[in-house]
């Protein structure tokens, strides 16, 4: 079965919390059921998101969405928000390629780089993003916008669930070296 990645639009925006539920339910097998359980972005932020052009869905050929990508920036730089897909299409090179996109867009805006935070020890968080040529990044060695995240994701308790991490890749362009 086969998938086509692109900008999200509107119309995708109430659809696309079932695929953030699904993707997050895997955390159930890491004992993270407060991830599994925990709310889905709203209608109204993927609304936003897709008018502002930091939305990307992965679909079926029948127009079903499977996986959802989000795009911001921090401190001057990209910022990879979320990466979700449906468990029942993963291992396809979906994340992978919805992450691309958004390593196109943050070179589009300018960026050189792509920050990220992510679970430390979930095997399909920071190990995957490092095959993705993502590093860890010292919370010391991050701007503040960074920090400011880092700040939000402690006080939902996230880093008491399980430790998380900063990550970063350089972006390059195609044919640079």
């Amino acid at each position: 079965m086969t998938a086509r990645l692109r900008r999200g639009s509107p119309a995708d925006a109430p659809k696309l919390g079932a695929v953030e539920r699904a993707a997050a339910a895997r955390f159930r097998a890491v004992g993270l059921d407060v991830i599994a359980e925990g709310r889905p972005t709203a209608v109204e932020e993927y609304l936003a998101l897709a008018e502002e052009g930091r939305l990307w869905v992965a679909e079926t050929d029948a127009g079903i969405p499977v996986g959802l990508a989000i795009a911001g920036s921090v401190d001057g730089e990209g910022y990879l928000a979320e990466v979700s897909v449906h468990p029942d299409r993963g291992r396809q090179g979906l994340g992978r390629g919805l992450i691309a996109c958004v390593e196109t867009w943050a070179l589009e805006q300018g960026f050189q780089s792509l920050f990220l935070t992510t679970f430390r020890d979930v095997p399909w968080n920071r190990p995957y993003y490092e095959i993705l040529e993502f590093a860890v990044r010292s919370e010391d060695h991050v701007g503040p916008d960074l920090r400011a995240v880092r700040a939000g994701e402690k006080a939902r308790g996230l880093d008491g669930l399980s430790p998380r991490v900063c990550m970063v890749k350089t972006l390059r362009r195609c044919g640079a070296v």
